[in-house]
Parts: C-alpha cells; sequence; structure tokens
C-alpha cells in the first residue's frame, strides 16, 4: 500500500483527479483510520501524511481535510493534544470551505473529545451539541453517533448523570447499528464499556456485568486493544469496591497481558517514529520544490527512487525485527509452557501425596478417637492416646509442608469463619496432652475473658499457628513451664485486636541465633533427652500465616532462661453469639433420621466413616465404586452421598456429574483426603454441595453434612 501511494505521487503532476484516482485514494485514507483504530498510530501518522501531501499536489481540499482528520485522530491517540487540535480546526476549515455536512459534524464532535481530554468541558460540550445541532438539521443520523455518545460520556462521568447518559448511551448504540461500518463497530465497544459502569453506579448489577461482558466481546472480536485496556481496568476497580478481589485480580492479570501486547506493538512503532519522520521532512521539502512542472517531475523521480530505497532497507529492518520478535516470543512462550507444566505437576504430586498420607492418616486418628471413647483399661488408654498424638503430630507435619507448598505458590487465602476462641485454645492443649506429660511440662492458660465469645477469621490457620508454637516450646523444654497468654488489647466499634504469646523456660534461643529461626528449614536442635530435630518448618509456617492474617511474630529470649514468640491480630465481631456445643446440637438434630450413603474404594476408609456415623446415631450404607452407587440410588432413597475423589473407573466428579443427570434433589458431599486450592475449587465449581477433609473434626463433620441437607431441602 505504501509504495503504491508514493509511486502515483510521483508519477502524476498537481492535476485535478480522475473519480478512479479519488476513489483509490479515499480507500487509502480509511484504511488509515482502521489503523488508527487498531492502535497502529504511527502507520496511521504515516498514510495520513502521504495522502496529505498528495492532496496538495493535486489541490484537494475533500482529500486534505481526511487526511487531517486521520492525523488529528492519531496524534490525540498519541497524547499530542496541542498537534491534533491544529490539525482538527485546519480540517474544520476544509469541511466548512467543501459544505461537507457528515464530516462538519464528526470534526466538531473530534474537537469536542479532545477538549473533553485537556480537561476543558465546558468547551467540549459546546463543541458536541453543535455537532448534534447540524446532525439533526440535515438529518444526518449516521454522523450522530459520536457526539451523541459522548453527550452521554460527559454526563456519566463529569454530571454523574447516569440516567440521562444512559439514554444518551443507547440511542448512540442504536445510530451505531444502523451506520453498521467499521466506525460504529468501535463505537460500540465504549458504548458497553460506559453503559457496564453507569448500570453499576446506579445498582443495576445483572445489566452492569452484561454490557461489560458486551464489550469485553466486541474489543476482542476487533482487537481493539487500547478498549480492552480501558474495561479491564474499569471492571477491576468496581469489583474492588465490591471486595471481590479474587474477580478483581483475574482482569488485572488480563489487563496485564493487554499491556503486554500494547508494549509490544510500541517497540515496533518506535522503529516506524523513524519512517514518520523521515516522510514529513520529505514532503516539506517537495513543497519547496514546485517550481516548475518538468523540474519536478525529475526531481521527484529521483528522490522516488532514493526514498524506495530506504523504504526497502527500513521494510528489511522491520522485517528483521519482527522475526526476532516472533523467535524471542516463541522462546518466551516454550518456557512459560515449561514452567505451567512444572507447577501443575508440583501441585498434582501435592494433591496425591496428601491424599495418599491423610488416607491412613484418616484412619489412625478417627479409630483413635472411637476406642477412647470405649470402655478400655488404663494401659490401653494410654497406649491410644499415643497413637492418637502420633496421628495428629503427624497430620501437623503433613499441614505444615502443604501450607509451604502454598505460600510458595501464592495460593494461600485468609477464611472468614464464626469460632470461639477459648474454647479453640482449649482443644488444642488437649490435643498436645500426651507430648506434655512425655516431657513433663506443665502448662499455663492465662486467657482474657473479656475477649468476645464469638469472633470472626480464620480459626484453622490460627490453630497452626498456636500448635507449631506450643509444639516447639515443649521441644525445648524439659521439666519445665510453658504458658500461654491471650488478651484484648483494642475493642473498637466492630473489630477487636487481640494479642497472643507463647513463653517457656526451656534453653531459650542465642542472640546470634535469633534472625534465623524463622527461615525455612532452619533447625535448632534442643539438647534435651526428648527433643527431636524436626522439620525446621514450624515457626518459618507461624511467621508467614501471621504475616499473610495481618500481624507480625516477634520474639524475645535469652540462652537458659526460655523464650517467648508474640503477636496480635486484629478479628471482626459478629453478632451470632451462640455457644458451638449448641450449634453442634442443632446441625446434629437436623441430621437426625437422614439416611448416607458412603461412596469410599478404601474398604478401611468405609469402616472408619461407618463407625463415626454410627456414634452419630446416624443410618449408613458403604459401596465401594461409583458405578454401584449410581445402581443403588436408582432403587433407594438416601438424603446425602459421602463421595470419595480418587477412585477408579469413575473419580467422584464423574460419578457425582452422572446422579445429577437423574436426580437434582440429594445431597453430595466430597470426603477426600487431598488438600490443594486446585482440588478445593474444582469441588466448589462442580455440582457437589460441599467437601469434607480427612482427617476431620467432628463437628465440622456434622456441620458440612447438614449445611448440605438443609441446602437441598
Amino acid at each position: 500500500m505504501f509504495c503504491y501511494l508514493f509511486s502515483i505521487q510521483s508519477y502524476v503532476n498537481a492535476q485535478e483527479l480522475t473519480k478512479a484516482q479519488l476513489d483509490s485514494v479515499t480507500i487509502i485514507i480509511k484504511n488509515a483510520f482502521d489503523l488508527s483504530q487498531q492502535s497502529k498510530h504511527s502507520e496511521a501518522i504515516k498514510v495520513g501524511s502521504e495522502v496529505l501531501e498528495y492532496a496538495k499536489n493535486h489541490k484537494s481540499d475533500f482529500l486534505k481535510a481526511k487526511a487531517l482528520n486521520v492525523l488529528g485522530v492519531s496524534y490525540y491517540a498519541l497524547g499530542e493534544s496541542d498537534k491534533s487540535l491544529e490539525y482538527f480546526f485546519n480540517a474544520k476549515k476544509l469541511y466548512e470551505k467543501i459544505k461537507d455536512t457528515s464530516r462538519i459534524i464528526v470534526i466538531h464532535n473530534n474537537i469536542g473529545a479532545l477538549y473533553r481530554y485537556k480537561g476543558n468541558y465546558i468547551e467540549s460540550n459546546l463543541y458536541f451539541k453543535k455537532a448534534m445541532e447540524i446532525a439533526e438539521k440535515y438529518k444526518k443520523y449516521d454522523a450522530a453517533v459520536y457526539p451523541t455518545f459522548n453527550i452521554g460520556y460527559n454526563l456519566v462521568f463529569e454530571k454523574e448523570d447516569y440516567n440521562q447518559g444512559i439514554i444518551f448511551i443507547e440511542k448512540s448504540l442504536q445510530l451505531a447499528s444502523v451506520a453498521n461500518n467499521i466506525k460504529s463497530e468501535r463505537i460500540k465497544a465504549d458504548a458497553y464499556e460506559v453503559l457496564g459502569y453507569a448500570y453499576y453506579k446506579i445498582k443495576n448489577k445483572a445489566k452492569s456485568k452484561m454490557y461489560y461482558d458486551k464489550a469485553i466481546e466486541q474489543s476482542e472480536d476487533n482487537g481493539y486493544l487500547e478498549a480492552l485496556q480501558a474495561i479491564y481496568k474499569s471492571r477491576a476497580e468496581l469489583y474492588e469496591e465490591e471486595k471481590q478481589y479474587e474477580k478483581a485480580n483475574a482482569l488485572l492479570y488480563k489487563l496485564i497481558k493487554i499491556n503486554d501486547s500494547i508494549t509490544k506493538v510500541a517497540k515496533i512503532e518506535q522503529i516506524k517514529e523513524m519512517e514518520i519522520e523521515f516522510s514529513v521532512k520529505e514532503n516539506k521539502n517537495k513543497l519547496k520544490l514546485i517550481e516548475s512542472e518538468k523540474a519536478i517531475q525529475e526531481m521527484i523521480i529521483t528522490k522516488s527512487k532514493m526514498y524506495n530505497f530506504i523504504l526497502i532497507a527500513f521494510i528489511l529492518m522491520l522485517l528483521i525485527n519482527a522475526y526476532w520478535i516472533f523467535k524471542k516470543n516463541k522462546q518466551l512462550q516454550l518456557a512459560r509452557n515449561k514452567a505451567e507444566n512444572l507447577s501443575k505437576a508440583k501441585s498434582d504430586f501435592y494433591s496425591e501425596i496428601s491424599h495418599e498420607l491423610r488416607t491412613p492418616l484418616y484412619a489412625v486418628i478417627e479409630l483413635s478417637n472411637l476406642l477412647l471413647k470405649e470402655n478400655i483399661n488404663v494401659q490401653h488408654k494410654e497406649y491410644l492416646e499415643s497413637l492418637k498424638f502420633s496421628g495428629n503430630h503427624l497430620l501437623s507435619l503433613i499441614n505444615n509442608v502443604l501450607q509451604l507448598n502454598k505460600v510458595e505458590s501464592g495460593k494461600m487465602k485468609i477464611e472468614m469463619i464464626d469460632f470461639n476462641l477459648k474454647n479453640l485454645t482449649i482443644n488444642i492443649i488437649e490435643s498436645l496432652e500426651y507430648a506434655l506429660r512425655d516431657s513433663n511440662n506443665t502448662i499455663h492458660l492465662n486467657y482474657d475473658n473479656t475477649i468476645p465469645s464469638i469472633i470472626v477469621g480464620d480459626s484453622l490457620k490460627l490453630s497452626q499457628v498456636l500448635i507449631n508454637l506450643i509444639s516447639n516450646a515443649i521441644k525445648f523444654t524439659n521439666n519445665g513451664n510453658i504458658t500461654i497468654e491471650i488478651k484484648q488489647l483494642e475493642n473498637y466499634k466492630e473489630q477487636v485486636k487481640i494479642y497472643f504469646k507463647v513463653t517457656d523456660d526451656g534453653l531459650g534461643i542465642p542472640k546470634n541465633k535469633q534472625s534465623h529461626v524463622f527461615e525455612d528449614f532452619h533447625q535448632e536442635y534442643a539438647k534435651n533427652k526428648n527433643s527431636y530435630k524436626g522439620t525446621g518448618l514450624g515457626l518459618s509456617i507461624v511467621k508467614r500465616i501471621v504475616d499473610a492474617m495481618g500481624g507480625k511474630i516477634e520474639i524475645e529470649s535469652e540462652e537458659g532462661k526460655g523464650a517467648s514468640f508474640f503477636f496480635s491480630l486484629i478479628f471482626n465481631k459478629t453478632e451470632k453469639m451462640k455457644l458451638p456445643i449448641t450449634q453442634y446440637e442443632n446441625h446434629l438434630k437436623a441430621i437426625n433420621n437422614c439416611k448416607l450413603l458412603i461412596v469410599d474404594d478404601n474398604k478401611i476408609n468405609q469402616m472408619v466413616t461407618t463407625k463415626v456415623l454410627e456414634h452419630l446415631n446416624i443410618e449408613s450404607i458403604a459401596v465401594d465404586s461409583g458405578k454401584k452407587a449410581i445402581e443403588i440410588l436408582k432403587t433407594e432413597t438416601f438424603d446425602c452421598v459421602l463421595m470419595d475423589l480418587h477412585m477408579p473407573e469413575l473419580d467422584g466428579y464423574e460419578t457425582t456429574n452422572l446422579i445429577r443427570e437423574f436426580n437434582e434433589d440429594i445431597a453430595i458431599v466430597a470426603l477426600t483426603a487431598a488438600s490443594t486450592n486446585e482440588v478445593e475449587s474444582k469441588i466448589k465449581n462442580s455440582k457437589m454441595d460441599g467437601y469434607i477433609l480427612k482427617p476431620f473434626i467432628t463437628e465440622d463433620f456434622v456441620k458440612a453434612i447438614s449445611n448440605a441437607i438443609v441446602s437441598k431441602k
């Protein structure tokens, strides 16, 4: 296209254009406008400059005006407002001279948009209204699309008159549909975005989402990168206002990818700027040399040869650069694919190893719990307590390893649930009773009873912090005392700030080693007869969790005089002040007389789950495959299915999908030993009604089943 345009510049003189020549150049200037709409501003400027020079040689006011308008639009997009305004006003004079009404409307609209960019809304609205008046007077409805849109835009973003703004924007969409051209397709993307924002502001979130989705679809289908950039940014900000941070982050990730694409285009644009500068200089030189027709012809031909040579050189440079960028991008893509595959393999490994370790632990811990409820002798009770402690300790180590993986992958999330802090602390101390007896330590709890009985926060992660800190104190203390202090620091209207401190009178930590205790895999050997070396993950996990929850873990210690670890966290208050025991009884009552189906290919797990349900006086039947579960559900009635996820032939997800084909009413709860974000997300996005992680706390087990059954009823 460029070579063709330069050729006709070189070999025709300043004579009046034929209709065929005018049509050809008009197509070229239309392509230049399309390039500008696709963010290829340098290419648009180059073509616009060449058409302007061509129009001057042939004394065509029509082509001059169109070229000036394209240059004004392109420089406006590049942020050069003064230069853009100069081109627009020159184009306006020419359109008024040739009395081209449609383009007079367009140029008034463009000037109005430029004044808005410069922050002068008064001038901006004047030009938009003038464009509307001309369009209505001469019934130029196609040309009225842009000023109609821009008046609506100013009403939404300047006046915040959303309802009136919506009327204008929707009218511009109707006009754009009638126009049905490339320019109208671009305005549709902007219109959908503004409607999405306006409907959000008037609390109509369903329409807001619909228009944002349309804006994204319109921009993606037509390659409008800058429009996509604005849409993702606007929608992400609204999601942040709604505190839907996960959706906001997903859009920001897309925004980064769009920015990367625009940056890549910009790199090529920088090279093309050299062509533009050269082209402009050549055009100025040609204007000065028009003295005689023959001299002009010879001069242009000479310059044409040189220009074509340089243009070919630049094209070769661009091709080489494009090939280099393509090759580099291909290498980056391969590296990214490799990293993603490695990340997926790592995630799959953690999921599988979690399942393989938790499955036998489920049997060990739950059977220990069940046997401890039986009438057994003292010696057997001691054995079972030892077995239960060993299982819980191993589970704690597994949780530490899995938590480290979540932290490293940036997927650790803070959950907000109601819990009783005092009961949580007492349960943790009781779970460590065997370790305390084994090390002959005494534990003391100083609990501030002014703390609200029920608070809101991540009780599971807080438990992991306290278990690791208390276990660490036991490890470094023998025949001593361990003190847990929990007190209220601040009591705000909707939140409470709580101070935690775990102190021991054991070996202590030397000053020169205190800065290393929170590092991954750092191990400080406790020199007492009952100590063990450990994994070196406990305190590292503590620091990462406390940091994620908005606190800061600190240490005070002196060698030979024990150590203290302390931090403070802010929790939300709640109006739910019922005791957990009451909640548990209500959940248990809700599933009284219910019948459950256990689907698990592991016979030991079947037995354990059946026994747990027996102790809760709940009837159950167990099958060892998804196929058998489907068969029995077609002939018998159950209130809930406890579904294992890892099974041969049909896994839990596939079995659930097949059940839902003939039964939408039964509650299905995943009972799984796999613990990764991917599995949790997959369960939540499936047709299941909840999940239970093995090994479980009985209260959580009952609550999950109760919630699933009640939700279906």
